[in-house]
């Protein structure tokens, strides 16, 4: 026992191995140290706790957790690695990882709702008459004569049929840029001598053609009769929405449109990287 606390013996003192003097001495200093009587009494009505406790738990374990200067003592007797395995992990590389993971989705979030077509509204059905008349209204023209709409090469980004396989013949065509900004696809194409006006323009079709035309089963999806003079036919496939007017029959130009082929939506990478190339022209110096 020191001079100035109990230290060890308080332990001693609780559990009756002190010797009478001793524990005399013990106790004698107990009442004059406020400190060792905190220290008293806390372990004492600790180990009364853990007596009356079921939980069987180790009283020796108990007691080494409740010395505070035993603790200190191990701690100091401790190595290095040993310190470092006792500390907090670092969190802070963990939380990096997290934000970038945040980031980056909200990035992608962005980017796919920036790939999202724009909806084609109703003013795309109205009748389109002839191409040279619908031309006549746009802005910048791209010409494409027929046989580059055979070759395909030009008809890239757009819908077409199969030429030799439809018997449909392409006469002309041209890309414009609309009022809006859009750029809109525009040819004729005869069906046994029929001139059928061909529009096209990338986007989703708005639900009011739904609401308000009647449907026309086409086999491989749905188109909508927006006029019966001239007669005209508009229905969506993949992100391209097109449209086919003429002044024949009603058959002639369901089966001009079940001609062209159907494709599947989008998926989420193309969405994505057409938001990214959205982002680039925007920030684009040359805009």
């Amino acid at each position: 026992m020191s001079d100035q606390h109990l230290g060890d013996d308080v332990h001693d003192l609780l559990d009756n191995r002190l010797s009478a003097a001793r524990a005399a001495q013990a106790m004698s200093h107990l009442e004059s140290c406020p400190d060792c009587r905190m220290r008293w009494d806390d372990l004492r009505r600790a180990r009364e706790a853990l007596q009356t406790s079921s939980a069987g738990i180790d009283m020796t374990f108990a007691q080494q957790l409740l010395d505070r200067d035993r603790m200190a003592e191990i701690a100091k007797g401790e190595s290095r690695h040993q310190a470092r395995a006792a500390r907090p992990r670092d969190r802070r590389p963990m939380l990096a990882a997290v934000i970038m993971v945040v980031a980056m989705t909200a990035g992608v979030g962005a980017a796919y709702l920036a790939g999202a077509p724009d909806e084609v509204s109703l003013e795309f059905a109205e009748p389109a008459g002839t191409a040279t008349g619908t031309l006549a209204a746009g802005g910048d023209v791209t010409y494409v004569e027929a046989r580059s709409m055979r070759g395909g090469d030009a008809l890239r980004s757009w819908v077409h049929p199969d030429w030799e396989a439809t018997g449909l013949t392409p006469v002309e065509g041209a890309v414009l840029r609309s009022a809006t900004g859009e750029n809109v696809f525009v040819a004729t194409i005869l069906a046994n001598l029929e001139p059928i006006v061909i529009t096209e323009q990338h986007g989703r079709l708005s639900s009011a053609f739904a609401e308000h035309f009647p449907s026309v089963d086409l086999g491989h999806t749905s188109a909508y009769l927006v006029s019966d003079d001239p007669r005209q036919l508009v229905w969506q496939t993949g992100d391209v929405v097109i449209s086919a007017t003429c002044s024949c029959a009603l058959s002639t130009l369901e089966s001009v449109a079940a001609c062209f082929p159907a494709q599947s939506d989008p998926g989420f990478v193309d969405r994505v990287a057409a938001g990214l190339r959205e982002f680039t022209a925007f920030a684009s110096p040359d805009r």
